[in-house]
């Protein structure tokens, strides 16, 4: 089960839990893309805008300000703190920013870093994939399954299940590796 807040006129209200039965349902979700690492972050950008934006109904990207969206894609760099190189805001106050259930940060970064940068919460609650390998053109190809499947009205967590059991030890070929923070639980798209 996870937890999110419910929006009422733009403003956060109550809380609630989810389930598989009862997911937060996103009716017509935007997907955002937001890349802090200049150079080395405009071609993974470029390659996951293609694949994925055209399942949404609306695709923002930027390289300053963090764009209006239920679902970001961020792309930046962690030091050894877990700290953004060259941004003051933590991930999961990007996250809050662009107003995003789901999240994912789609550059690679260590474990330990992704660890100290996870450590501190805010209010917010999303669903964060935090991308350690990439596999090359592999990662917007199991997105893109993974979203197809959510607009099924599938929950987030049972597609993950399938798609990338969290198995230690084991490798997905055709899976990135990822570690997910399921915060916000049951999700899913469509009204």
């Amino acid at each position: 089960m996870g937890f999110f807040s419910n929006l009422f006129g733009g403003h956060r209200s109550s809380t609630t839990t989810t389930t598989v039965d009862r997911p937060f349902r996103i009716a017509n979700p935007t997907i955002g893309f937001l890349n802090l690492q200049g150079s080395s972050g405009t071609a993974l950008a470029a390659a996951d805008q293609r694949v994925l934006s055209p399942l949404f109904k609306a695709s923002h990207a930027s390289t300053d300000m963090v764009p209006n969206c239920e679902v970001l894609f961020l792309y930046c760099t962690l030091d050894a703190q877990g700290k953004i190189l060259g941004n003051a805001n933590s991930i999961r106050d990007l996250i809050k920013n662009a107003g995003a259930y789901v999240a994912v940060v789609a550059s690679e970064n260590s474990p330990d870093s992704y660890i100290k940068a996870m450590r501190t919460r805010n209010d917010w609650h999303a669903n964060i994939a935090l991308v350690i390998d990439r596999k090359a053109d592999k990662l917007a190809l199991f997105f893109r399954h993974w979203f197809e499947a959510m607009f099924k009205g599938r929950s987030m967590l049972m597609v993950w299940v399938e798609l990338a059991p969290q198995i230690p030890g084991q490798d997905h070929p055709d899976a990135p590796g990822t570690i997910m923070a399921a915060e916000a639980g049951h999700v899913t798209f469509g009204g």
